[in-house]
């Protein structure tokens, strides 16, 4: 009847919500999801699980569901969208009850906007890391474009010129932290031509060679933006190697606050956002979706900067 409230009178339906209310009753999604015949497994797709943000979003979901009685599937999507495709066609042999997309790769395109619709049509979804226009799913994402403008003008307060490491085809959070820095050097004047450095891919090893690369070219800035903490580090050591000095020559600032910066030298700065937050709110609206209740369309979390030795600062913003 819980289900099909429509097979019984009105009368009889009164009665078993009544008494559900007496009683403290609850529909257990998981067990309704057996029910259903679906299983009672959430998928969550993630954009790469090299990445150490990602990790710790993972693990953060996986804490959410397992509360709720459910089991985890994720897929690596390494950040290629026909992988991201693939994984949201319907299986005959495994129907998710719910998914979990993560990334920050871009999703407008016609052909991924249509593959995420047609899954949303057969499983409740939630989607982590920007929202898109005409979406039907519940989004949750953080304010990149707003903490990566404060992040360049404090280092500015700082240094006269702040490079941004990061220029990416393909990604919506780099565009949304582009954006942001841009904001900032363009109200004090700075030639962003010459200072927002491009990168192929988002590893240490980028972060390294692109920073080695402007040292030959005699491009050296008194602070570095970096989109990610991989390619900070990886920038990090470029500058060490080549007898630079974190801060006092060139300030450093990543971009996710992953786990491990308390514990590399010189400790790196970040911009924070909490992944504990994105996945509870994540999770609330797929349950959301289960019990067929409201949810909002967008979430959006604000962020904060976390400062160790990298930065000239000590206290954050």
């Amino acid at each position: 009847m819980l289900n099909q409230p429509q097979v019984v009178s009105a009368k009889t339906r009164e009665r078993v919500q009544a008494a559900m209310k007496e009683l403290n009753f609850h529909l257990n999604p998981a067990a309704s999801a057996l029910r259903r015949g679906h299983g009672n497994v959430i998928t969550v797709l993630a954009a790469s699980l090299a990445q150490p943000w990602y990790t710790k979003l993972m693990r953060a979901l996986k804490v959410e569901i397992e509360a709720r009685g459910f089991t985890v599937m994720l897929v690596d999507l390494q950040h290629d969208p026909e992988v991201l495709r693939q994984a949201l066609l319907p299986n005959s042999q495994h129907l998710p009850t719910g998914m979990v997309l993560a990334t920050g790769d871009l999703l407008a395109d016609t052909e991924t906007f249509e593959a995420i619709r047609a899954a949303h049509a057969t499983r409740p979804m939630v989607v982590i890391g920007q929202h898109v226009p005409d979406a039907e799913w519940p989004t949750v994402q953080f304010t990149d474009e707003e903490w990566a403008y404060r992040a360049t003008r404090e280092m500015l307060q700082h240094a006269d010129s702040v490079a941004f490491l990061g220029q990416l085809e393909g990604s919506y959070l780099a565009t949304e932290r582009l954006a942001g820095y841009l904001r900032a050097v363009r109200e004090v004047g700075l030639d962003e031509e010459r200072w927002v450095w491009p990168i192929a891919t988002r590893g240490y090893e980028a972060g390294l060679e692109a920073v080695h690369r402007r040292i030959d070219a005699g491009e050296i800035p008194g602070a570095i933006l970096a989109i990610n903490d991989e390619l900070a580090l990886g920038g990090s050591r470029a500058l060490l190697t080549r007898g630079l000095r974190i801060p006092e020559d060139v300030a450093v600032m990543g971009f996710g606050n992953t786990d491990f910066l308390d514990y590399v030298t010189p400790t790196l700065s970040s911009v924070d956002g909490s992944a504990t937050e994105a996945a509870r709110v994540a999770i609330d609206a797929l349950w959301a979706q289960f019990e067929e209740q409201p949810f909002p369309e967008l979430t959006v979390l604000e962020r904060t900067l976390v400062h160790r030795e990298s930065t000239r600062n000590s206290e954050p913003a």
